[in-house]
């Protein structure tokens, strides 16, 4: 009995917590209606200017920046150029130590000279050797030349002149042979009647041998000539022959060796072109010692002194251009079809309270993060100050649409359920109810499209008091 006393005190207890709200409404709305000056504060439409934007954030970043890092490992002998300090598109910034790679430049250039020296001498050596090859030949087929004739006379045997000119000696030396023997048997008779001496005897004598002689040889030649050769002779002419073909044949054989040369040169010349790419690879190994930086900017870090080891791929300066600053961030896959380059974007930047920047949406990256479905987009700074740094975090607002000339009221007079809305227009101190098609809108006014016109007063606090055609007091 007790625990039933209990439970129906419990449902009572709760029944007046749920209707002590409801029966307050009843009397406030009795209330209201007994009460005919509602007070509300009210605000003017007005004819303005108003834009949509996208509201997104991100990071300030640099287009041209650089981590400079050596190409060979050195030791660091010199940096001239410290944070903040301003740098010229090729300026050495850091500087390492090349006693070590000029003597690799001093080697290399010596065995360039030496490369050369070889090339010159092979293509010397070619070229005269060509020279003499030729001259052989020439002179190898001279000999063959000469070899035929040799034969060919000896085979055709005397000819028809020299046979007469042997003949025309012959008779000469006939003639001189009667002669000298008519006076010989002349002169026997007066040297033997003791009228000649003997001395010019003995002269006579010697003339008529000697006639003789020269008649025998002309006689001998005349035989020879008309025999023609021998077969031996003929054997002779023709081994010559051969043998000066065969010399010809040895001189033309040189003329492979050209190609022998030609192989020397090609080994020569590759030898001058790995020389100078040695001694290429060592300039560039000591111009690689000069870390340069490629782009006019600012020294936004220095990661090595003077004395320190450094390596590739170790950053030794980070440099940055203030001058190509753009904004980044990101847009839901929603958002990304109401946006296209060149519209303007108001940046601000929360370390630089007050500001805003202008700057204009430049490059919309063509593919979504795969996990966040968001896309990348791109705003250039149009006007930079020195106190805007990469890095810093950034909100941006793209316009993607402007109204001119358009009604604007309060967002604070604004009455929504679901996708309707409504405002209170006061006139003659009575509050109409009248719906509204809203358009753009802020954080702080709405554009009305339809339903307003410019100069209602509209309530913008107290709507909740309210209900259509009852009256109110404006207490702004």
């Amino acid at each position: 009995m007790r625990r039933r006393v209990i439970v129906l005190l419990s449902l009572i207890l709760l029944a007046a917590i749920i209707l002590t709200p409801a029966i307050r409404g009843v009397f406030r709305g009795h209330e209201s209606s007994k009460d005919p000056d509602i007070l509300v504060q009210t605000a003017v439409a007005r004819v303005g200017r108003m834009d949509s934007f996208i509201e997104v954030s991100g990071d300030i970043k640099a287009l041209h920046s650089v981590s400079l890092s050596p190409q060979i490992p050195g030791h660091v002998v010199a940096v001239p150029y410290r944070e903040g300090d301003a740098v010229r598109a090729g300026d050495v910034v850091v500087r390492q130590d090349t006693a070590d790679m000029m003597a690799q430049v001093r080697q290399a250039e010596a065995g360039l000279a030496v490369a050369k020296s070889r090339l010159s001498q092979a293509m010397t050596a070619a070229r005269l050797s060509d020279t003499q090859v030729e001259a052989g030949i020439a002179q190898a087929r001279a000999a063959v030349e000469g070899a035929n004739a040799r034969v060919h006379m000896v085979k055709a045997g005397a000819r028809t002149q020299e046979i007469a000119q042997a003949q025309t000696q012959v008779d000469s030396a006939k003639a001189n042979f009667k002669n000298a023997e008519i006076t010989l048997e002349r002169m026997r008779g007066l040297y033997s009647d003791g009228a000649l001496a003997k001395q010019q005897m003995d002269l006579i004598q010697l003339q008529y041998d000697v006639a003789s002689s020269q008649y025998e040889a002309a006689k001998q030649q005349l035989s020879l000539v008309k025999a023609g050769a021998r077969a031996e002779e003929i054997e002779g002419a023709q081994t010559q022959a051969d043998e000066a073909k065969q010399g010809l044949k040895i001189a033309r054989s040189n003329r492979a060796n050209t190609a022998l040369r030609e192989e020397d040169i090609k080994s020569a010349k590759a030898g001058v072109a790995q020389a100078e790419a040695a001694l290429a690879l060592a300039k560039q190994m000591c111009a690689d010692a000069y870390i340069r930086s490629p782009i006019a900017g600012t020294v936004a870090r220095r990661y090595t002194e003077p004395g320190q080891m450094a390596n590739p791929g170790m950053p030794v300066m980070d440099i940055v251009a203030l001058d190509s600053l753009y904004f980044e961030a990101v847009l839901s896959e929603i958002d990304v079809s109401k946006v296209k380059t060149g519209q303007p974007v108001e940046i601000t930047v929360d370390a630089l309270p007050g500001r805003t920047f202008d700057g204009v949406l430049t490059k919309i990256l063509p593919t979504a993060d795969p996990r966040s479905r968001q896309f990348t987009v791109r705003m250039e700074v149009s006007s930079k100050t020195a106190r805007l740094r990469p890095g810093m975090f950034a909100r941006g607002k793209i316009r993607i649409a402007r109204h001119d000339n358009t009604v604007i009221i309060p967002k604070d007079a604004l009455i929504t359920s679901g996708k309707n809305a409504a405002v209170y227009i006061i006139k003659n101190s009575t509050a109409t109810l009248k719906p509204i098609t809203a358009g753009f809108e802020t954080r702080e006014e709405v554009e009305a499209l339809s339903g307003v016109q410019a100069g209602d007063e509209l309530v913008k606090s107290g709507q909740d008091k309210l209900s259509d055609g009852v009256k109110v007091h404006v207490a702004n």
